[in-house]
């Protein structure tokens, strides 16, 4: 099982971004799977979603949750991955854009919050979000 997950997570960092999650959602439609294994992942998905929410008013990784979520609806709707490969080059320019200007202007800006989180395309494993 752990050698499935990670060649599947090898093979998603190896796609260009801005097309990972729609690949994504091909591969696991190529594989014959049946309605109830479907309904499970695309329920763990919004089961996911809706802890994330309700974490966002108590202390605890609310957004990591919310984005779980949204990966798992993503590999049963094409639309779901269509948003969030967009997300993921929105995320990438507004990262860049972020470090041009300096930490000093990020930390003033009252467009941009940001937030730490796990990126394949980063060596040190993290990358900064800013939207």
């Amino acid at each position: 099982m752990f050698e499935t997950i990670k060649r599947s997570w090898q093979r998603f960092k190896a796609d260009p971004p801005g097309q990972r999650f729609q690949q994504q959602f091909k591969r696991r439609h190529a594989v014959a799977r049946t309605l109830l294994q479907k309904a499970l992942v695309v329920g763990g998905g919004v089961l996911l979603t809706g802890v994330g929410i309700f974490l966002f008013f108590l202390p605890g990784p609310g957004v990591l949750f919310v984005l779980l979520g949204a990966v798992l609806i993503a590999q049963q709707s094409v639309t779901v991955a269509r948003g969030l490969d967009w997300t993921e080059i929105r995320r990438e320019s507004c990262s860049l854009r972020a470090l041009a200007r300096g930490a000093a202007s990020l930390r003033h800006s009252k467009f941009c919050s940001s937030v730490w989180l796990w990126s394949p395309r980063q060596p040190s494993g993290l990358a900064h979000l800013s939207f």
